[in-house]
């Protein structure tokens, strides 16, 4: 109860301040220890997001693949020692490249998701698997297959492929009856984008508010993103990698094995809090998961979020911290105070040419402009809640980010932004706007 309580806390402090969107599942010992959702799974509706809701889970459907694969080699319908080529026929490379390579991005085929056109074009037209593979077939060699690690999505794009070819059946209907019905997953499949998908989230990102994201077309993405899940299926899934439900002690070792790097397939192996986590984040179309799992000391953090500002991955090691009994700081309660004038702090701040904060000022709102992942850009909402002679002091809606402006001559000088992270940027006023 001592830990259930901790967790719970932790929750709470964030809860209470808006910044956590989706679903959250922790486990202890094999033992649901906390199971809560947050916010929206529908704006349009105010649908509140529940345990049950689903969400699409970018990524981690690579563990999926690699467990299909494993079973395929299980059954001796397929090695992945085996080249592609042997099932995918003239396949540039394709007598160089194994199936083991395409498991733990080592087959030095290009990630099509980095190409400079995915985002703004080809992420948004319908496509097929034999129309993405083709392309990829153009695309000439990163590295010597083998000789280096680069995450890529393609590789497991030609797993798709080699599994419907090799079992005869859609990657979706084999994911459904030889993984997801097993195990008693009934929330989890694949998202073509077409079916409905009953108590599916909407996706959201945010630029002042929640928005829509980019429309992503998803008849392509498949084994590499493409399936959709709950937190409690995800639970079912977790506890089946620790048994010998899905393939046996030896290749179950072998798939959680890294190559090189810590890329195992369809997972990393790392240290988080200082102990060995098996562990893979995902995000899509407005979605963002991520999935860790202590398995030494029998401790999951599962988070999925259909608001792609939230930072998971980050959340998701802070909760690793409670559970482990490490210090983590809390966010204070916001409680707003009015200030005079607050377009005299709107302008452009500068950190030694890294990165810049446009503070805009809008219908008596001061808001932030800063990057996050990827590079993107976000606009979240300042609310002040200190002000004195020598400094102000603003919180950002969504995100736990402070920004501290000193103005000890009466004059701003410079400012101090705290990001999600804890980490302290000071910046220098370019220009006032």
């Amino acid at each position: 109860m001592k830990l259930e309580k901790r967790v719970n806390d932790w929750i709470e402090a964030y809860e209470r301040n808006g910044y956590l969107n989706g679903s959250i599942l922790v486990s202890a010992n094999r033992e649901v220890l906390v199971n809560k959702s947050f916010g929206m799974a529908n704006l349009e509706h105010s649908v509140p997001n529940k345990p049950d809701t689903k969400f699409r889970i970018g990524s981690l459907t690579k563990a999926f693949t690699a467990i299909a694969i494993f079973q395929l080699h299980e059954k001796k319908k397929l090695r992945i020692t085996d080249c592609i080529g042997k099932y995918l026929m003239n396949y540039p490379n394709g007598e160089k490249i194994t199936i083991y390579h395409c498991l733990t991005s080592t087959s030095g085929i290009p990630n099509y998701t980095s190409f400079p056109d995915f985002w703004s074009t080809t992420m948004r037209l319908p496509s097929t698997l034999e129309n993405l593979i083709d392309l990829l077939k153009k695309q000439p060699l990163d590295f010597e297959p083998g000789s280096r690690f680069e995450y890529s999505s393609s590789g497991y794009t030609l797993l798709t492929a080699i599994i419907e070819i090799v079992s005869g059946m859609p990657y979706s209907d084999y994911i459904r009856e030889k993984i997801c019905i097993p195990l008693g997953m009934y929330n989890t499949g694949c998202d073509n984008g077409v079916k409905v998908v009953p108590n599916l989230a909407s996706g959201y990102s945010f630029w002042e508010q929640p928005i829509h994201t980019a429309y992503a077309d998803l008849s392509f993405p498949l084994g590499a993103y493409g399936l959709y899940s709950t937190t409690e299926d995800l639970f079912i899934w977790d506890k089946a990698l620790s048994s010998s439900q899905l393939l046996s002690r030896e290749h179950m070792d072998k798939l959680f094995t890294p190559n090189l790097d810590s890329y195992a397939c369809g997972w990393v192996v790392a240290n988080i809090v200082n102990r060995k986590c098996v562990h893979h984040f995902g995000d899509i179309s407005g979605f963002f998961s991520d999935f860790l799992r202590f398995i030494d000391d029998q401790v999951s953090i599962i988070f999925l979020s259909n608001i792609n500002v939230t930072p998971v991955t980050y959340l998701t090691r802070q909760i690793a911290k409670v559970m482990f009994e490490e210090p983590v700081s809390l966010p204070e309660p916001i409680l707003p105070i009015k200030i005079k004038e607050p377009k005299l702090f709107s302008g452009l701040y500068e950190k030694e040419n890294h990165f810049n904060l446009d503070i805009s000022f809008n219908q008596g709102r001061l808001y932030v402009t800063v990057p996050k992942m990827y590079g993107v850009l976000y606009k979240f909402k300042l609310v002040p809640i200190l002000h004195n002679s020598v400094k102000t002091v603003l919180l950002t809606e969504m995100i736990h980010e402070q920004i501290t402006f000193h103005h000890p001559a009466g004059e701003i000088q410079t400012i101090e932004y705290i990001d999600f992270h804890g980490k302290k940027h000071i910046l220098s006023r370019l220009k006032q706007v």
